[in-house]
C-alpha cells in the first residue's frame, strides 16, 4: 500500500513539473508574440491610418497623419523612427512591394511617433499601379541599428476608392 502512495505521489510530483514547464514555455511564446523582442523591446504598433483605410481621392490628396505607438523601454539616446511608404503594383501582395518596389515615401524622425506626408496621390492609379498602399515604421538607435531587428515588423496598408 505504501509502495503505490508513493508511486501515485511520485507521479502527481512529476505531471505538477511537466505542467509548470509546460506553463513557464507557454507564458514565453505569449510573451515573444506580444509584440516585445528578444531585449524586451516593444514592437511598434501602427495606429494612423488604421489597416485596411479607405480614402477617397480628396482625402488622400490633403496631407496624411502616419501615427504609431512608441518603443519601450526608450533608449537614453533616443529614437528614430523610419516611416516607409509603398505602392502595390498588379499582381503583388504586400510583402512582394515591400521586397521588390522601391518606396514612395521615406521620412525619418526623431522621437516623436507621427509623421505627416503629402503628395502620396500623383494621379490616377493605372495598370501596373494599383491604388493600394503599404506601410510600416521602423525604430533605429543613436548607432543607426535597428531597435525592433528580432521581431516581424507590422504592415498596415491603405487604399484610395476607385472613382
Amino acid at each position: 500500500m505504501k509502495r503505490q502512495i508513493f508511486i501515485a505521489a511520485a507521479f502527481i510530483a512529476a505531471t505538477s513539473v511537466s505542467a509548470q514547464v509546460t506553463t513557464n514555455e507557454a507564458l514565453k511564446t505569449k510573451t515573444k508574440s506580444n509584440q516585445t523582442n528578444e531585449n524586451g523591446t516593444a514592437v511598434i504598433k501602427l495606429q494612423v491610418p488604421p489597416n485596411s483605410k479607405q480614402f477617397t481621392a480628396s482625402e488622400i490628396k490633403n496631407t496624411i497623419t502616419f501615427r504609431w505607438t512608441p518603443v519601450v523601454p526608450k533608449p537614453k539616446e533616443g529614437v528614430t523612427y523610419r516611416l516607409k511608404v509603398w505602392q502595390l503594383m498588379q499582381g503583388q501582395n504586400s510583402t512582394q512591394a515591400m521586397r521588390t518596389n522601391k518606396p514612395i515615401v521615406t521620412k525619418d524622425v526623431m522621437d516623436v511617433t507621427q509623421a505627416t506626408v503629402s503628395g502620396i496621390y500623383t494621379g490616377p492609379c493605372k495598370p501596373p499601379y494599383l491604388c493600394d498602399f503599404i506601410w510600416t515604421v521602423e525604430a533605429i538607435a543613436a548607432d543607426g541599428k535597428p531597435i525592433t531587428e528580432n521581431v516581424t515588423q507590422e504592415a498596415s496598408s491603405f487604399s484610395i476608392e476607385k472613382f
